[in-house]
């Protein structure tokens, strides 16, 4: 009994000794998985990168900044002085040498359209050699266009005085003559771009001091001939065109000075027409009245040929008005009117001499009745 026991209690005790080995150990590791060699290769390393041979020829490189400021800086150059010998008349006074400096300054030009360092070096050669070019053709050409702006001035000049400057406006062509000394010494030192503006300012105060006077001229002779009253109109406005010119002469504008002054020899000359063709109008309808007196005389018949004589000289006026020559015109109605009053005259001393021709033929006829009354009363009485 005793012996039953003790063995179910060692079996009992290797169970729960045989539990806890199991628990204690854990589950085996599942064995590992063998994988299948791989050959190990060596990296690729990249080819090296074959540098471009360096481009060194002008011809292929594009230009750098040096050339294209050494570029900019011709161009400039070359424009100004090219200017400056076209405004002094250089193609005109040096035409083959002018055609030479422009080749240059073409071929610089052309040069730089194309964008190389060569290229760009050509064309700022081109232009700075055209620029030397026009730069020697302006000193020669100084001097003969210095001489031409002085000859301009010297004729503008005598012009005013010949319009009477020198008497009646003194005081404005001193003014014009000291700018004109300021425009020589100005040619004198070189400095010809304001030289060039002061002649020209010089030329511009004569101009305009004859153009004023030519005006002047013009209403002198409106006046003198009674004409304004045809065209009150533009003579107010010229007038007033006129004073207005001479102040801003004084005033030193010349622009302004010259327009009014223009304007006043236009508006003048306007009126004087309208005068002209006025009082040319007026001589024609004299010249038509006394045509036909005459005719009213017969004078056509009577003195036929003195008649025709003065309507040709008549119809010589009517082609000369409408050519619009107004004084010719006016001129050969007066002569007209004056031979169709000699027509007419002539005539009528004819018509006076026929009339007492008929007057003493009849008179001679009433008394040869009177005679012949007379002389039949005696008859009868002596047959009685």
């Amino acid at each position: 009994m005793k012996h039953k026991v003790f063995v179910s209690a060692l079996v009992g005790a290797s169970l729960i000794l045989l539990v806890l080995s199991s628990c204690a150990s854990g589950p085996k590791p599942a064995a590992p998985t063998t994988e299948e060699p791989v050959a190990q290769t060596e990296p690729i390393k990249p080819a090296p990168e074959e540098k471009p041979a360096e481009v060194t020829d002008p011809s292929k490189l594009p230009p750098d900044q040096a050339a294209e400021v050494a570029l900019a800086a011709a161009v400039a150059r070359a424009e100004k002085s090219r200017k400056q010998a076209f405004d002094l008349e250089v193609p005109d006074t040096f035409a083959e040498d002018w055609k030479k400096a422009e080749t240059l300054f073409m071929t610089g030009r052309e040069k730089a359209q194309v964008k190389t360092q060569l290229s760009y070096t050509e064309a700022a050669k081109a232009y700075n050699d055209a620029a030397d070019a026009y730069d020697t053709l302006a000193l020669k050409a100084l001097p003969l266009y210095a001489e031409a702006r002085r000859q301009e001035i010297i004729k503008a000049r005598a012009d005013a005085v010949k319009a009477g400057a020198d008497q009646l406006l003194p005081e404005q062509l001193a003014a014009a003559d000291r700018v004109a000394d300021r425009a020589q010494a100005e040619f004198d030192t070189g400095n010809y771009y304001t030289a060039a503006t002061t002649a020209q300012e010089a030329r511009s105060r004569y101009i305009i001091l004859k153009t004023g006077l030519d005006a002047y001229a013009v209403q002198q002779e409106i006046d003198r001939r009674d004409f304004a009253k045809y065209d009150a109109g533009n003579y107010s406005l010229a007038q007033q065109k006129l004073q207005t010119s001479q102040e801003a002469y004084d005033a030193g504008d010349i622009a302004s000075a010259q327009n009014n002054a223009e304007e006043a020899l236009l508006r003048f000359r306007l009126a004087l027409n309208k005068g002209r063709e006025m009082n040319a109008s007026g001589r024609g309808q004299a010249a038509l009245a006394e045509r036909q007196a005459a005719q009213d005389l017969k004078a056509n018949v009577a003195v036929r040929s003195d008649f025709e004589r003065a309507q040709a000289v008549y119809a010589d006026a009517d082609q000369a008005f409408k050519a619009e020559k107004y004084d010719e015109a006016a001129d050969l109605y007066a002569e007209a009117e004056a031979l169709f009053a000699d027509v007419k005259n002539t005539a009528a001393e004819k018509r006076a001499r026929a009339l007492e021709a008929m007057q003493a033929a009849q008179q001679k006829i009433s008394a040869t009745e009177d005679a012949a009354k007379k002389a039949d009363t005696v008859l009868e009485g002596g047959s009685r």
